[in-house]
């Protein structure tokens, strides 16, 4: 049984800044910090109107294709999903008509938390010649996640008490969809394959981590997470990332993201001897290795974006999701490869990398929030 926790005076003040006052329903902080004086762009809002029972499936498109033979069209089938309704509303989901999408509360807090224009996160920065052979200079990436209505009910549950947050309920259900847009401070001089990209403008760091200006950012890679019982052999998840190519033919920006590729399993017996041997991948589909010049993957071929760091995988790095967080999300470099392996078994969905723990069902952001949740009450 979970330990109850009183509300504190912090607490009370927390919820009267974020617009909601004593007595009323606890909200979560949309942003770190307050807009820039004179501001008169867009504002984040964080959508924390969580289901309170589990919604309806729905339809579910990727569910006609299979993902191991049909990986592009499972993959285009989730970002059509995904995009329906919140492209013509510049992804402020509380404004979307079509369904339901919902943020992650408590990733505000930090130097590197939300920014007030769209909600974008620090995420790992592009060293020189990382994204292209021309980039020169390091460049900082950000983002935001989105997680539909089945996603956003179990968020809600699992912060249904605003200062107990119950990491039990971090079981998602079939249907349930995660998605990451991730930007960059890159210009086109140096990531040439950036021409034409997705823009906004917003409240970031610079690549030094100093005074934060309002900047051109651009949309370089979408991850995508999928919660597919097909996959529960080996994790439950499909994991999917695009990459933005200047080069692809398409009408629109978003028309010119293309799919790298997908995962459903971490290839827990594909060592570096065997890959040496010529043994690939069997549980990640590449469809694309190539955007702009090159991109790089993840350990041994294992799917990865550009942003990732590619001693990882898409599915390795969110296994480690769990409290209390005893795992880093990397493998150190100073592990032999056989220690190194432990990254890649396949962690099924809700059980936790490190045994004893609690699993928070490969959800990084939940891990984030709640460990900046306790950070801030002392904990």
């Amino acid at each position: 049984m979970r330990k109850s926790t009183r509300r504190t005076g912090l607490a009370l003040a927390l919820v009267t800044l974020a617009g909601g006052a004593a007595g009323q329903e606890p909200v979560f902080p949309s942003f770190r910090g307050q807009p820039l004086p004179g501001w008169n762009g867009p504002v984040f809002k964080l959508r924390q109107d969580y289901p309170s029972s589990l919604p309806a499936a729905g339809s579910l498109p990727w569910k006609q294709h299979d993902f191991e033979t049909q990986p592009v069209a499972y993959l285009q089938s989730v970002l059509a999903y995904a995009l329906e309704g919140n492209v013509e509303v510049d992804f402020q989901v509380e404004k979307n008509r079509v369904r339901d999408w919902y943020h992650a509360p408590w990733m505000h807090a930090g130097e590197n938390g939300r920014e007030f224009v769209h909600g974008l996160t620090r995420e790992r920065t592009s060293r020189a010649r990382v994204l292209h052979p021309r980039q020169t200079s390091e460049f900082a990436n950000f983002a935001v996640s989105i997680y539909n209505a089945r996603g956003g009910f179990v968020i809600g549950t699992v912060w249904r008490d605003a200062e107990d947050p119950d990491p039990s309920a971090a079981r998602f259900p079939e249907g349930a969809v995660a998605v990451k847009l991730l930007f960059t401070t890159a210009t086109v001089a140096q990531v040439p394959y950036l021409r034409n990209a997705f823009r906004w403008r917003a409240h970031v760091n610079r690549e030094n981590g100093a005074t934060r200006p309002i900047q051109t950012v651009r949309l370089l890679q979408v991850d995508v997470a999928v919660r597919d019982a097909r996959a529960d052999a080996t994790t439950g998840w499909v994991f999917g990332t695009f990459v933005y190519d200047g080069n692809a033919p398409g009408a629109s920006s978003w028309d010119r993201m293309v799919p790298v590729g997908l995962m459903w399993g971490n290839d827990p017996s594909l060592t570096p001897d065997r890959f040496d041997d010529g043994e690939r991948p069997r549980q990640s589909v590449v469809v694309n290795p190539t955007v702009g010049t090159a991109l790089r993957l993840g350990w041994l071929g294992r799917l990865n974006g550009p942003v990732d760091n590619p001693r990882s995988s898409c599915l390795s790095c969110h296994a480690t999701a769990q409290l209390e967080a005893r795992s880093p999300m990397v493998p150190p470099t100073s592990l032999s490869n056989d220690a190194k392996m432990r990254w890649f078994r396949n962690v099924r969905a809700g059980r936790p990398f490190d045994s004893g723990e609690q699993s928070l069902d490969y959800s990084l952001q939940l891990q984030t929030g709640i460990l900046r949740f306790r950070e801030s009450r002392g904990r």
